[in-house]
């Protein structure tokens, strides 16, 4: 697989990470899980904006050009850490907790096909490529621990304690 594949399979990852919050966000009937799926949305936006910077630099210098990668998006965790779920009929929560685990194994694929990608870019000897899919990697590993504290919470919140928690 070459870099420009790896890009294109990356973008379109995002661009359909993007579409599935897009749409899902509008079924969540709890507010907080809203608030995230709105955010998840934007977050893999940006991402594809920053996989296209990288593609036309590519395209256009033949470089992997230095992105500065912005790490201040830990301000939603702390908004989420201090808000309270909101109180909801149990059937409500139990259908936001179906899209919740869709949208945990879409960021749990993300991770997984980054830190693949990343190897396959030190392979190559890519190293700029490297740090960069690292670093998508990193986003989406903060997605996935988002999502999850939203599913517990939900778990709690109802007293689901089926004696396992099945999506760790």
């Amino acid at each position: 697989m070459s870099i420009e594949d790896i890009l294109k399979v990356a973008e379109n990852f995002e661009i359909e990470g993007f579409k599935f919050y897009k749409a899902k966000k509008e079924e969540i009937r709890n507010k907080l899980a809203r608030e995230i799926l709105e955010f998840l949305q934007n977050m893999e936006k940006e991402h594809t904006e920053y996989i296209r910077k990288i593609r036309k630099s590519l395209e256009e210098n033949n470089e992997i050009p230095e992105v500065i990668v912005d790490t201040t998006k830990s301000f939603f965790d702390e908004k989420f850490k201090t808000q309270k779920i909101e109180v909801t009929p149990s059937e409500d929560d139990l259908k936001d907790l179906s899209i919740l685990r869709m949208a945990l194994l879409i960021e749990k694929d993300f991770v997984n096909f980054y830190d693949k990608a990343a190897n396959k870019a030190e392979e190559l000897g890519k190293k700029e490529l490297k740090e960069i899919l690292e670093n998508l990697k990193k986003w989406e590993e903060g997605h996935v621990k988002l999502v999850n504290e939203l599913i517990s919470r939900i778990y709690e919140k109802n007293s689901l304690d089926l004696g396992f928690y099945p999506f760790e």
